[in-house]
């Protein structure tokens, strides 16, 4: 599907219920990869304690955590009823309590609930939203933020020169190599993964490209996988 920015995003990841029925995948992946390692070094360059945190599309908290521990107050953003239920389990094994959440999807939200804040977070999430990357990344400026920190895969549509973003500009920019690895524990498990793609209608490989693409590797098949992740720090100029 060709969103109204130009963004093409497969209609089913941008449904809640979607996520409900990923969220256990989400939590293997996560458990099995270290996927978000760069970003998190990022984040610890730029946080600072006592910082009020927004983080929009948390999910089970592989973010929000880690800066809450920091010391930092977290507000989330997660309509995913699974995905939060997640959260709760990681504030409870962590004992983390500086941590608000909100159940609604970010074009839900409204501005003022969420102004202020020093630092907001949207990894991989903007462009999940009915509105796209663009217009949500708008509702985030809108909600003047000292600092923004965006992580994508896809491009991240903001110009420092003249793009509609008035009192913010670039302080910094960058990408790196991720591992996006699935490491299954069993063939078996695998094809469910598959068969879930399957039955959303994403892009998925033939059951016999799928488990010829599987290597053993520390006791699990992992399906080898890397993306480029892009990111940018972006702050007020009109403080």
């Amino acid at each position: 599907m060709l969103r109204p920015d130009g963004e093409t995003v497969h209609p089913a990841v941008r449904t809640v219920a979607y996520w409900d029925e990923y969220a256990p995948w989400y939590r293997l992946w996560l458990e099995h990869t270290d996927y978000h390692h760069g970003i998190k070094d990022l984040l610890a360059g730029i946080v600072r304690p006592g910082w009020k945190v927004l983080d929009i599309g948390g999910g089970s908290g592989v973010l929000a955590v880690p800066l809450a521990r920091l010391g930092c107050r977290l507000t989330v953003v997660e309509p995913s009823e699974a995905m939060r239920s997640y959260l709760r389990d990681e504030t409870v094994r962590t004992g983390v309590t500086a941590l608000r959440v909100i159940p609604s999807s970010w074009e839900d939200v409204p501005v003022e609930e969420v102004s202020g804040c020093d630092l907001a977070v949207a990894c991989n999430s903007l462009h999940l939203t009915r509105l796209g990357t663009r217009e949500s990344l708008a509702r985030i400026l809108a909600a003047r933020p000292a600092r923004v920190l965006v992580v994508s895969e896809l491009d991240i549509p903001f110009d420092p020169n003249g793009g509609g973003d008035p009192g913010y500009g670039l302080s910094g920019s960058g990408s790196f190599l991720a591992e996006n690895s699935f490491r299954y524990h069993s063939t078996e498990e695998a094809l469910r993964h598959l068969a879930l793609k399957a039955r959303h209608g994403q892009d998925h490989p033939s059951e016999k490209d799928f488990l010829e693409s599987l290597v053993r590797e520390d006791g699990h098949y992992v399906r080898k996988r890397w993306a480029i992740v892009r990111w940018l720090h972006i702050r007020r100029t009109d403080e």
